[in-house]
């Protein structure tokens, strides 16, 4: 019987059972792990326990040249891309390495220089930063040293200038996942940017189903939405950070207006609780909360909401108040 090319629903079926024996193992071993070394540890070391336990699976899978659970259920196999034989070694290895360490590697390395780059304008500010947490080595013990150094090297306008990159980073990389899953939609090679990276597709042990046709025709289609979900998300977030930079423009055009304003005559004038100073050039959110412009306009670079009640808006909603103390 000739082999065909698994379609996308297989794919899919076998991520998803592939992810649930993944979820199983990282349970058991967080609570046996917790068990035994107890909560504080085990809240320090749970990322790490989770890539053990997925490299784990796929030594014992992969790397071994068998079928994953997933892949068992699905009935598909891998192959290398000349789909006449499986992967290599070497491609196997690449692939665990892509598809479990680098998430992990990427993100501890985003964090720890997102930290830094806030701990270190914190500390330029007077705030007291954080405390780590000390104990034996770890791999994000090492990487924050690392950042740390490579931060101390860096003038104070590029410290200010890569801290809104590391959220453009943190950003663009969730629509590139949502990018590949739409593009995997239409052509149905690849669901994982990691088996396109070791270039591992699968073939089907059974034949050319007679629904086969009407399976990918569906999911193209579905491609195509997530595609346009995507460009409508992505042109929703220029515009806020159009709305943002405009912001600070008309607070940099505001900031001088009425300067006699800034100074109040009452010895009781309201303050505001961002920065905990008298409150100048009032500025409304959409739930009446008052605080100084450039404390909410800096405030909603990070977060689009009221420092207060939390209440979710978007900076254009902001209201500049006039001739109010």
């Amino acid at each position: 019987m000739p082999l065909a090319a698994a379609n996308q629903s297989q794919l899919i079926r076998s991520s998803q059972k592939d992810e649930y024996y993944r979820s199983t193992l990282r349970n058991n071993a967080n609570e046996a792990f917790q068990t035994l070394a107890g909560s504080k540890r085990w809240l320090h070391w749970r990322r790490e326990i989770e890539l053990l336990s997925d490299l784990a699976y796929h030594a014992l899978t992969t790397l071994s040249g068998y079928q994953t659970l997933g892949e068992e259920y699905a009935n598909i196999v891998q192959v290398d891309p000349t789909k006449r034989q499986v992967p290599s070694p070497a491609r196997r290895g690449l692939f665990v390495l892509s598809h479990a360490f680098l998430p992990y590697f990427l993100d501890k390395v985003l964090v720890c220089l997102e930290n830094e780059l806030e701990g270190g304008r914190e500390s330029r500010s007077g705030a007291v930063r954080r405390p780590t947490v000390s104990g034996l080595w770890s791999l994000e013990a090492t990487l924050r040293t690392w950042v740390r150094w490579a931060v101390g090297l860096l003038s104070e306008p590029q410290r200010r200038a890569c801290l809104p990159a590391v959220f453009v980073i943190q950003h663009g990389l969730a629509l590139l996942r949502r990018l590949h899953v739409a593009l995997f939609y239409i052509n149905g090679a690849f669901y994982h940017m990691s088996k396109r990276a070791a270039g591992i597709s699968y073939l089907r042990v059974v034949g050319l189903s007679s629904h086969d046709g009407v399976i990918r025709s569906s999911y193209k289609m579905l491609g195509l939405v997530s595609l346009l979900q995507l460009l409508i998300t992505v042109c929703l977030q220029l515009n806020a950070v159009r709305q943002r930079q405009s912001a600070q423009q008309e607070w940099k055009v505001n900031r001088s207006i009425s300067p006699q304003h800034t100074q109040s005559s009452s010895p009781r004038a309201a303050r505001c609780i961002l920065c905990l100073e008298e409150r100048r050039h009032s500025t409304s959110t959409p739930c009446g909360h008052l605080f100084c412009w450039e404390c909410i306009t800096e405030w909603c670079n990070t977060k689009a909401e009221c420092p207060l009640c939390r209440e979710k808006f978007q900076p254009h909603r902001l209201v500049f108040l006039r001739n109010s103390s």
